[in-house]
């Protein structure tokens, strides 16, 4: 059974000779994995981790990165600070005085051309016994809180909805273009939709359902859709306390959560995998909160053991990090996750 194979049966409930076995962490994580292993790049450090997915980046051709002052940006201009190109965080707001709908038509949006698809189908054709991972990184409602500041974001929602839902226009206008077009040139060689976007918090969601009606589930449908148009599975990440938006999100046509964060609220394994073991995939569940960061070996081979006889009975599991792998967490942990995975996914 290649990964492939096994990934799309396992995410269809059907039998497998092991469960999915997948890897995120930042790139300091990967150097010194790949160190650890004595393996020359990420490719070969993701076979020996026995990884299933690839997930094929494509490659900017658009403007330059940077803004007046030489700062790196991303695409949407947003001038980032510390680890830039893994999780740089904003230094200005571009849109934190936002005040017309002229300004927003006016700012500079990217446009689904200024990505190289050829270079993007040619990485997708690579991983024939793999499955891949792909279609747009739908981070709508975290990129819309960035261009404008997280707490003016949501005196929009209340006080200038229309302002509100012109920058989440424009900025899903570019992202399902993007995901069109690489399903287009790609999509034969893609498997499985995976899109993200952050909605929960430690305690809960961080808007009400009122608010995630109106201001993500109309956008959010719109990626999704672009997935299932193709006939691709969907696979949507958001960290935090998700579980009260779980059976909305079922409703829009999601398949695998991705991941699960098991100390928040809502969010333990036993109880989603009772409630919805067979009909919702679950991606990544071992702690990172906790459990890697300041547990034992043992404690991370024994969370590992648990995990996979909580969801034995109904399939549809990978083991994975509940987040990215970060510096903080102990070598000898994220080796010790990794040979659990290895011993105890088979079933």
């Amino acid at each position: 059974m290649t990964s492939k194979e096994r990934v799309l049966r396992n995410y269809t409930f059907q039998p497998v000779d092991r469960f999915t076995i997948d890897f995120c962490a930042c790139s300091l994580v990967y150097e010194r994995l790949r160190a650890h292993y004595g393996v020359a790049d990420d490719l070969q450090l993701m076979e020996r981790l026995h990884v299933d997915f690839r997930y094929p980046k494509p490659r900017w051709a658009g403007p330059p990165l940077v803004d007046e002052q030489g700062r790196p940006t991303d695409y949407f201009g947003i001038p980032r600070g510390g680890s830039v190109g893994d999780f740089g965080y904003a230094l200005e707001h571009p849109l934190a005085n936002v005040s017309s709908l002229a300004e927003v038509e006016a700012y500079p949006w990217p446009t689904p051309e200024m990505w190289d698809y050829e270079q993007y189908a040619q990485a997708c054709a690579s991983f024939e016994e793999y499955a891949v991972l792909g279609g747009v990184w739908g981070w709508f409602f975290e990129a819309a809180a960035e261009l404008v500041g997280m707490e003016r974001w949501f005196c929009l929602l209340y006080d200038e909805p229309q302002l509100a839902h012109a920058i989440l226009g424009k900025i899903v206008d570019f992202m399902v273009g993007t995901s069109e077009m690489m399903f287009a040139r790609a999509g034969k060689h893609i498997d499985i939709c995976f899109t993200g976007d952050d909605y929960g918090i430690q305690s809960g969601p961080m808007m009400s359902m009122r608010l995630f009606n109106e201001f993500v589930r109309p956008y959010l449908q719109r990626i999704y859709d672009v997935g299932r148009k193709h006939g691709k599975l969907i696979m949507h990440h958001s960290c935090g306390s998700v579980a009260a938006l779980i059976p909305t999100l079922m409703d829009m046509g999601l398949n695998i959560l991705e991941p699960v964060q098991v100390r928040a609220a809502g969010m333990d394994p036993r109880e989603l995998a009772a409630r919805y073991g067979g009909r919702l995939c679950f991606h990544g569940s071992i702690d990172t909160q906790w459990t890697l960061p300041f547990g034992t070996p043992e404690d991370v081979r024994r969370e590992v053991k648990e995990r996979v006889e909580t969801f034995r009975p109904y399939g549809g599991f990978t083991i994975a990090p509940s987040q990215h792998l970060l510096p903080e967490i102990p070598l000898e942990n994220i080796v010790a996750m990794y040979e659990a995975a290895w011993e105890y996914a088979w079933l």
